[in-house]
């Protein structure tokens, strides 16, 4: 027979990881956060919204032209466990930073498919967020979907420039 204690200490699954790099002088926060309305990763974005109690939501991005929230809720670590099991669960309270120009932030949900055939990741390309994927779509500006794009990025640097990656590939993206 399964146990939920049995199943929560056997199923590993893999999330987003990143690090907000700016100094907290620069950031703003939404304050109080916002309570999910499905599981969200970390270092996705979302939209905002109301409940019926008055409380402020968040969804995943629906609309790629339109400009969304980066969730980058703190993680509590407990029994080891890796970076790369966090989520915001649905329900909890998350995180959520205003995307001001400038501000960088490292992320591992990435795809650089656009960039493979050229070298690879360099700095000063760009990326925008695909709502379809939750991913930062890395080009050299001329993705079909990145003209259109309501979040845009250029490209500070891979991981092997940073010297940690939490556990899995980084990407460092400032916001355009």
């Amino acid at each position: 027979m399964a146990t939920k204690a049995f199943k929560a200490l056997t199923e590993k699954d893999l999330h987003t990881v990143g690090n907000v790099t700016s100094s907290h002088d620069y950031l703003q926060d939404i304050p109080h956060g916002a309570i999910m309305t499905e599981d969200v990763d970390n270092f996705t974005l979302v939209e905002l919204g109301f409940n019926e109690n008055g409380e402020r939501t968040a969804t995943p991005l629906s609309d790629k032209t339109k400009k969304g929230f980066l969730v980058a809720s703190p993680e509590r670590r407990y029994l080891g466990e890796n970076l790369g099991e966090f989520y915001n669960g649905k329900g909890e309270r998350g995180r959520i930073l205003v995307q001001k120009e400038f501000i960088r932030f490292d992320a591992s949900n990435f795809d650089d498919t656009a960039v493979k055939g050229s070298g690879g990741i360099k700095a000063s390309q760009v990326a925008h967020f695909d709502t379809a994927t939750k991913k930062f779509v890395i080009s050299d500006g001329t993705h079909a979907d990145f003209a259109t794009a309501g979040n845009k990025y250029t490209v500070v640097s891979d991981e092997k420039d940073i010297t940690y990656t939490l556990g899995q590939p980084t990407v460092r993206f400032e916001i355009q």
